[in-house]
Formats: C-alpha cells, sequence, structure tokens
C-alpha cells in the first residue's frame, strides 16, 4: 500500500505509572477504511502531554513541576534540543506565524513562558513571561491563576492566554518582542475556560469553558472582543466538569468540543449567525482528552485517556455527523494528537 493512502499522527502521552507509554507515539489511519496502526515511538520523553509542529520541527515538553525538570523539546529528525521551563506543569505550546517565538501556558503556577526561535526553529532563551493574578469561585480548582493556552494569532500581532483559573481569555499586543496587555476579556465566574479556537478572519472566538461545560462564542469588534453567545455543551445533561479540547472544521461550518465527563463528542454547527447545537457521539472510549479532524476533513481520531486508546470516525464534511469505524488503536494515555505534516 502506498504511503499516500496512509494519514501519520503523533501522539502526546502521559507516561507517569500506571502508564507503560515511553513519550511521544505514532500511529497511522489506513484512508481507505479508517484503520490505526501502531508504530515506532518518535521520541522518549517524560509526560509529553501537548505538541505542536511546524514545517521542520516537532515542539512538546515534560508536564511536571519546574523542580522536576520541566524542559521544552524541540525535535528535528532525530537532533533533539532542550531548554529548561520556567513554570510549573506545562499544558500546552504555540508558535507565532512567522517562527519567531513559541508560547508555553504553565498551568501549575499560571505563567505564560515566551520563548525566541532561531532561525532553525530552536529555542534560544525566555523572552518574556506573563502572570495576571486571579482566581475563581471554584475553591476546588481556581485559587490562583491557570494557564490553559497560549495562540499566537495568524492575521495580527496578538498572543491570546487562557486562563482557566481566573476565568478570563487574555489579548496581548506583539511589538518587536514585547507583549503587552490590551484586553481582559471576563467569562461567566466559575466557567473555567480551557482552549479557544479562531475562525479563519480571527474575528470570532470559540471557547470551550472546562468546568461550565459550555461553549462561549466572542467576537471582535471596534471595542474589543465581546462575549456574543453561550451554549451548553450537552443539553439536558448533567456538568460533570471535565469538557476539554475544541476543534473547528477546516470550511468553519462545524465546531466539535470532547466532553470527557460522558464520553461524548459534541458538535456545533456554526455556519449561521449564530452557533446551534447539531449532536454528541460516543468517543470510543473512556476520558476523550483529545481529538483531531485530519487535514482531508473525512476523518475525526480521538484519544480516550482512561481507556487507553485511540478510535476514528467516518466525518461526513456536509452534515458534520461522524459514523465509527469499529477500529481503534492501544497506547497508553493519549492526551494528544496532531497530523504530521508531509
Amino acid at each position: 500500500m502506498q504511503a499516500s493512502e496512509h494519514l501519520l499522527f503523533y501522539v502526546g502521552t502521559y507516561t507517569d505509572s500506571p502508564s507503560q507509554s515511553q513519550g511521544i507515539g505514532q500511529v497511522s489511519l489506513n484512508r481507505n477504511t479508517g484503520e490505526l496502526t501502531r508504530r515506532e515511538d518518535v521520541y522518549p520523553l517524560r509526560n509529553p502531554s501537548y505538541l505542536t509542529q511546524t514545517a521542520s520541527m516537532l515542539y512538546s515538553f515534560s508536564e511536571v513541576e519546574q523542580q522536576q525538570g520541566a524542559q521544552l523539546v524541540c525535535l528535528q529528525g532525530q537532533s533533539a534540543f532542550s531548554l529548561p521551563i520556567e513554570g510549573d506543569y506545562p499544558c500546552h505550546l504555540n508558535v507565532s506565524a512567522d517562527e519567531k517565538h513559541l508560547a508555553v501556558a504553565n498551568y501549575g503556577s499560571g505563567n505564560v513562558s515566551i520563548y525566541s526561535l532561531d532561525s532553525q526553529g530552536i529555542a534560544t532563551n525566555l523572552v518574556a513571561d506573563l502572570f495576571e493574578d486571579g482566581q475563581g469561585p471554584n475553591k476546588d480548582r481556581q485559587l490562583s491563576p491557570h494557564a490553559h493556552q497560549a495562540v499566537f494569532l495568524k492575521q495580527q500581532p496578538m498572543l491570546a492566554c487562557v486562563d482557566l483559573g481566573s476565568d478570563a481569555v487574555r489579548f496581548y499586543a506583539m511589538d518587536q518582542g514585547e507583549f503587552t496587555l490590551s484586553q481582559t476579556v471576563s467569562l461567566t465566574p466559575g466557567s473555567g475556560p480551557r482552549h479557544l479556537v479562531f475562525n479563519h478572519a480571527e474575528d470570532t472566538a470559540y471557547v470551550v469553558c472546562e468546568l461550565s461545560e459550555t461553549l462561549v462564542v466572542l467576537t471582535q469588534t471596534e471595542n474589543g472582543w465581546q462575549l456574543d453567545q453561550q451554549l451548553p455543551l450537552l443539553p439536558n445533561s448533567e456538568v460533570g466538569e471535565a469538557a476539554a479540547a475544541i476543534k473547528l472544521s477546516a470550511d468553519e461550518r462545524f465546531v466539535y468540543v470532547s466532553c470527557r465527563h460522558q464520553n461524548q463528542i459534541s458538535c456545533f454547527d456554526v455556519s449561521g449567525e449564530k452557533a446551534n447545537w447539531l449532536f454528541s457521539s460516543e468517543c470510543g472510549g473512556a476520558f476523550p482528552r483529545d481529538f483531531t479532524l485530519s487535514s482531508c476533513g473525512e476523518w475525526l481520531v480521538v484519544a480516550n485517556q482512561h481507556s487507553n486508546n485511540l478510535a476514528s470516525y467516518q466525518r461526513n464534511p456536509n452534515d458534520g455527523t461522524l459514523t465509527p469505524t469499529g477500529f481503534e488503536c492501544q497506547i497508553d494515555s493519549p492526551v494528544c494528537l496532531v497530523e504530521q505534516h508531509k
């Protein structure tokens, strides 16, 4: 079978016991059937819980405390370059459009670390450390800031940071390596925003709130970002305070969100003026920490952390519906999925 008939995915994992994972895994998906096949691991690393890539580099980190050796890892072929992370329990990272900066969101310490990248894409030094104090009403989860995501906008020199601990989405203006807080969007107290995705024009953002299990739609106006809409992820369902990943289809018509407590993938139609809930689908396992839409738009693959498996679904691009293929692949504590660049 030709390589073009397979899609390859990197798999971020938790490696701490009882997991048997060793680091960054790799699986292939048969584009004819949806069958998933485990490939050789890419790189041994403790708790590489999030991944991102450029054309030439794969980035990850060890999600541990700073004192335990939290480090940023830049992988290029067989070469690896690492740098200590000045924060606790990093959980997300992102590279700027010009590939000159990389941001790491540190959940435990609440700060966002900004590193400069050299011409090869290797992180060289810390250039900014962003921290805004705050807390929320959920005493179990919001006693301090918890930066859960940091995303560079592509159309404008801005960095968006999602703070689960403070119920806030913050926008920082970038100017010659300097980062200045330009706006804080306060969300419903106790909602616990986790991740967001932008549309291509970057005038709309879809935010998944982990604790309230809601989808929040933000729109950009002349006066900055405004809260436009707020919907439950699973209507008429018990809230389990465990919503996780969010993805927007390439045609910008559908938003998908994983609900870990209910083991569901929820789908919204966002093609009209307002977002509308369409359906939810079983995730093919337990605790869907992450999932990804294939670049061709025909597949959705779910990483089920607690059942230690990946499951594939055929996706109908016309109506967004998901059909289970029946194929799965065993891998311990999978928590991040990224399709490999060609």
